[in-house]
Protein backbone atom coordinates (compact mmCIF):
# COMPACT_ATOMS: atom_id res chain seq x y z
CA UNK A 1 0.00 0.00 0.00
CA UNK A 2 1.25 2.72 -1.01
CA UNK A 3 2.41 6.07 1.81
CA UNK A 4 -0.83 8.68 0.24
CA UNK A 5 -3.24 6.07 -0.01
CA UNK A 6 -2.39 5.03 3.80
CA UNK A 7 -2.64 8.97 4.64
CA UNK A 8 -5.99 9.27 2.66
CA UNK A 9 -7.12 6.19 4.29
CA UNK A 10 -6.40 8.13 7.59
CA UNK A 11 -7.58 11.62 7.03
CA UNK A 12 -10.80 9.83 5.59
CA UNK A 13 -11.42 7.98 8.67
CA UNK A 14 -10.43 10.65 11.03
CA UNK A 15 -12.55 13.19 9.89
CA UNK A 16 -15.42 10.62 7.99
CA UNK A 17 -15.87 11.78 4.27
CA UNK A 18 -18.24 14.48 5.56
CA UNK A 19 -15.51 15.89 7.47
CA UNK A 20 -17.66 15.36 10.87
CA UNK A 21 -14.86 15.00 13.44
CA UNK A 22 -14.09 18.79 11.96
CA UNK A 23 -17.24 19.78 12.86
CA UNK A 24 -17.19 18.32 16.34
CA UNK A 25 -13.86 19.87 17.24
CA UNK A 26 -15.50 23.60 15.77
CA UNK A 27 -18.51 22.49 17.99
CA UNK A 28 -16.44 21.95 21.07
CA UNK A 29 -14.38 25.14 20.62
CA UNK A 30 -17.33 26.89 20.56
CA UNK A 31 -19.10 25.25 23.35
CA UNK A 32 -15.65 26.34 25.39
CA UNK A 33 -15.89 29.69 23.97
CA UNK A 34 -19.18 30.33 25.15
CA UNK A 35 -18.89 28.70 28.66
CA UNK A 36 -15.59 30.49 29.33
CA UNK A 37 -17.27 33.76 27.73
CA UNK A 38 -20.17 33.19 29.91
CA UNK A 39 -18.35 32.78 33.20
CA UNK A 40 -16.02 35.49 32.58
CA UNK A 41 -19.11 38.02 31.74
CA UNK A 42 -20.64 36.70 35.28
CA UNK A 43 -24.17 35.31 33.00
CA UNK A 44 -24.74 32.40 35.78
CA UNK A 45 -27.18 32.63 38.60
CA UNK A 46 -25.03 33.05 40.78
CA UNK A 47 -21.70 35.80 40.75
CA UNK A 48 -18.58 33.42 39.29
CA UNK A 49 -16.06 32.96 42.52
CA UNK A 50 -12.62 34.10 41.49
CA UNK A 51 -11.66 30.70 40.47
CA UNK A 52 -14.36 30.82 38.13
CA UNK A 53 -12.86 33.39 36.76
CA UNK A 54 -9.36 33.10 36.74
CA UNK A 55 -10.51 29.45 35.23
CA UNK A 56 -12.47 30.93 32.19
CA UNK A 57 -9.38 33.33 31.33
CA UNK A 58 -7.19 30.46 31.43
CA UNK A 59 -9.09 28.61 29.26
CA UNK A 60 -9.96 31.21 26.25
CA UNK A 61 -5.91 31.68 26.54
CA UNK A 62 -5.62 28.03 26.07
CA UNK A 63 -7.92 28.19 23.10
CA UNK A 64 -6.20 31.08 21.30
CA UNK A 65 -3.14 29.28 21.62
CA UNK A 66 -4.26 25.81 19.83
CA UNK A 67 -5.97 28.47 17.26
CA UNK A 68 -3.41 30.25 15.94
CA UNK A 69 -2.44 29.49 12.85
CA UNK A 70 0.88 28.29 11.59
CA UNK A 71 3.19 31.06 10.73
CA UNK A 72 6.76 32.54 11.72
CA UNK A 73 5.48 33.75 15.36
CA UNK A 74 3.36 30.64 16.37
CA UNK A 75 6.14 29.16 18.54
CA UNK A 76 6.95 32.60 20.34
CA UNK A 77 3.11 33.69 20.68
CA UNK A 78 1.97 30.19 22.17
CA UNK A 79 5.37 30.34 24.64
CA UNK A 80 4.09 34.25 25.57
CA UNK A 81 0.67 32.94 26.54
CA UNK A 82 2.11 30.10 28.68
CA UNK A 83 4.04 32.37 30.46
CA UNK A 84 1.31 34.57 30.96
CA UNK A 85 -1.11 31.95 31.85
CA UNK A 86 1.48 30.22 34.54
CA UNK A 87 1.35 33.92 36.19
CA UNK A 88 -2.40 34.54 36.34
CA UNK A 89 -2.47 30.88 37.75
CA UNK A 90 -0.13 31.21 40.11
CA UNK A 91 0.13 34.87 41.10
CA UNK A 92 -3.09 37.45 40.10
CA UNK A 93 -5.07 38.29 37.09
CA UNK A 94 -3.92 41.67 36.96
CA UNK A 95 -0.12 40.68 36.82
CA UNK A 96 1.25 43.23 35.29
CA UNK A 97 3.83 40.68 33.50
CA UNK A 98 1.32 38.59 32.10
CA UNK A 99 -0.33 41.39 30.77
CA UNK A 100 2.61 42.68 29.36
CA UNK A 101 3.13 39.18 27.53
CA UNK A 102 -0.12 38.89 26.23
CA UNK A 103 -0.14 42.44 24.86
CA UNK A 104 3.07 41.46 22.91
CA UNK A 105 1.75 37.98 21.94
CA UNK A 106 -0.88 40.46 20.51
CA UNK A 107 0.90 42.29 18.77
CA UNK A 108 2.95 39.60 16.86
CA UNK A 109 -0.64 38.50 15.49
CA UNK A 110 -1.71 41.42 14.12
CA UNK A 111 1.75 42.78 12.58
CA UNK A 112 2.93 45.31 15.58
CA UNK A 113 0.10 46.81 16.18
CA UNK A 114 -0.79 47.22 20.04
CA UNK A 115 -3.69 46.31 22.40
CA UNK A 116 -5.91 49.50 23.52
CA UNK A 117 -8.94 49.18 25.35
CA UNK A 118 -11.96 50.30 23.04
CA UNK A 119 -12.86 53.98 22.76
CA UNK A 120 -16.21 53.40 23.23
CA UNK A 121 -15.52 52.38 26.75
CA UNK A 122 -13.68 56.04 27.78
CA UNK A 123 -17.33 57.91 28.11
CA UNK A 124 -18.50 56.69 31.27
CA UNK A 125 -19.97 58.51 34.67
CA UNK A 126 -20.30 55.04 36.86
CA UNK A 127 -18.87 52.40 37.28
CA UNK A 128 -22.13 50.28 36.60
CA UNK A 129 -22.28 52.04 33.32
CA UNK A 130 -18.63 51.11 32.35
CA UNK A 131 -19.38 47.39 33.41
CA UNK A 132 -22.77 47.45 31.00
CA UNK A 133 -20.75 49.11 28.16
CA UNK A 134 -18.11 46.75 28.48
CA UNK A 135 -20.10 44.02 28.85
CA UNK A 136 -21.77 44.83 25.50
CA UNK A 137 -19.03 45.32 23.80
CA UNK A 138 -17.18 42.26 24.48
CA UNK A 139 -20.29 39.92 23.53
CA UNK A 140 -19.94 41.58 20.46
CA UNK A 141 -16.32 40.59 20.36
CA UNK A 142 -17.38 36.97 21.22
CA UNK A 143 -20.00 36.97 18.99
CA UNK A 144 -17.11 37.96 16.39
CA UNK A 145 -14.36 35.18 17.31
CA UNK A 146 -17.75 32.47 16.94
CA UNK A 147 -18.53 33.46 13.69
CA UNK A 148 -14.33 33.45 12.77
CA UNK A 149 -14.45 30.16 13.89
CA UNK A 150 -16.95 28.75 12.00
CA UNK A 151 -15.48 30.54 8.77
CA UNK A 152 -12.48 28.76 9.72
CA UNK A 153 -10.43 31.86 10.41
CA UNK A 154 -8.06 31.10 13.34
CA UNK A 155 -5.88 34.06 12.88
CA UNK A 156 -8.87 36.39 13.85
CA UNK A 157 -10.69 33.93 16.08
CA UNK A 158 -7.23 33.71 18.40
CA UNK A 159 -6.69 37.57 17.78
CA UNK A 160 -10.42 38.12 19.47
CA UNK A 161 -10.05 35.50 21.97
CA UNK A 162 -7.03 37.50 23.42
CA UNK A 163 -9.01 41.06 22.93
CA UNK A 164 -11.53 39.32 25.49
CA UNK A 165 -8.74 38.24 27.97
CA UNK A 166 -6.74 41.55 27.62
CA UNK A 167 -9.95 43.45 28.32
CA UNK A 168 -10.94 41.79 31.32
CA UNK A 169 -7.32 41.78 33.01
CA UNK A 170 -6.65 45.57 31.83
CA UNK A 171 -7.52 47.84 34.22
CA UNK A 172 -9.83 51.00 33.66
CA UNK A 173 -8.73 54.29 33.86
CA UNK A 174 -11.10 56.27 35.47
Amino acid sequence: MSTSVLCLMVITGMTGSDGSALRHDQDDVSARIVSATNTLMGRQDTPPTMEAIVGAVLELLDIAAAVTPDNQYKAEIQNRIAVAKERIRDGSIFDDKARQYLSFAYRMMTDGRKYQMPEELDDFVTPAELQEKTLRYMEGIVTESLRSLEEGDSQRTARLLLEIVLMAITPHPG
